[in-house]
């Protein structure tokens, strides 16, 4: 009897489906993935700093999603522009390698001005109202996203790695913030930005850090492209290590400043893709539990 109810429970348990997998492109340093919206073909860029989502309205009105066109704002984020025009959305019937993931909260805005800048058509950003109930691994070196359904599933991921670093994060407005991103001696918060192709913009409030001033080397300048048009920001090299926890990059990385002070208590700096890549870490995001590992030395 006891055998015939094991094998009955062992039939009757839910299987556990595997992880979604899907390659990014990263040919102009952003997580660009191709997914499914009512069953149209969409290419879309996974955005650890965009809260929240964003269609393009074009497409959005093409596929009959949900725009309530009476609630009308205007974008938010790096340029020096007028933001373009926003109206609060639905994105309905996304799929990532056939698995659905329901009704995510978004707005629509034109994406021509990114596109353009982009290089190809931007159909839509997954951002926080993505991300923030998800588990998601970030693998540079393989330029391939996973999205987990328990954080266990990442052991057969990164098995081969020899490095592991794990911490805490808060967010601000959507941004996953790392603590202590050291410059030479010198540390303080920074901004996980995976929609940045740049790899590290300090903000003047980074100044404030004793010694960090001295470090930069100019270099010129250099252009940023946001929601609200280009900016200019100044060019440097930092003339000292940088990274986190046992992860960082010899002397002699690009950074550029800012003209925005940052807020108060905030981040000092927003750390794009590039510095990700260089490092060749595979960073998995646990917006459940609100921790961030990283992992290295992968074979």
């Amino acid at each position: 009897m006891a055998g015939i109810l094991l094998m009955l429970m062992a039939i009757s348990a839910p299987a556990r489906s595997a992880p979604v997998q899907v390659p990014f492109d990263f040919s102009r340093s952003e997580i660009g993935v191709e997914v499914m919206i009512k069953g149209t073909p969409l290419y879309v860029l996974i955005d650890t700093g965009v809260d929240p989502s964003v269609i393009d309205r074009s497409r959005a009105e093409a596929l009959g999603l949900e725009i309530d066109k009476g609630d009308g704002g205007e974008a938010s984020g790096f340029g020096e522009g007028k933001g373009q025009a926003v109206f609060p959305a639905k994105i309905a019937g996304l799929t990532i390698q056939g698995r659905g993931y329901g009704s995510i909260d978004a707005v629509a805005s034109d994406l021509s001005a990114l596109s353009t800048h982009y290089g190809r058509k931007l159909d839509a950003i997954l951002g926080y109202s993505f991300l923030s109930d998800k588990i998601v691994m970030i693998d540079y070196p393989r330029r391939n996203l996973a999205i987990l359904d328990d954080v266990a599933e990442a052991a057969a991921m990164t098995g081969s790695c020899r490095t592991r670093w794990s911490t805490g994060f808060e967010t601000v407005d959507g941004f996953p913030i790392l603590q202590d991103f050291r410059f030479g001696a010198l540390a303080g918060p920074i901004s996980i930005d995976t929609g940045a192709n740049g790899g590290i913009g300090l903000y003047q409030q980074a100044l404030d850090l004793p010694g960090l001033r001295d470090a930069l080397v100019e270099k010129g300048a250099i252009v940023h492209n946001g929601a609200r048009g280009s900016s200019k920001a100044s060019a440097y090299t930092i003339a000292a290590p940088v990274g986190f926890g046992p992860f960082r990059l010899p002397a002699g990385q690009i950074a550029s400043l800012h003209p925005i002070r940052g807020s108060a208590g905030g981040p000092i700096a927003n750390i794009g893709n590039p510095l990700f890549a260089a490092m060749k870490v595979r960073m998995l995001l646990d917006y459940r539990a609100r921790t961030m590992t990283f992992y290295g030395d992968c074979r």
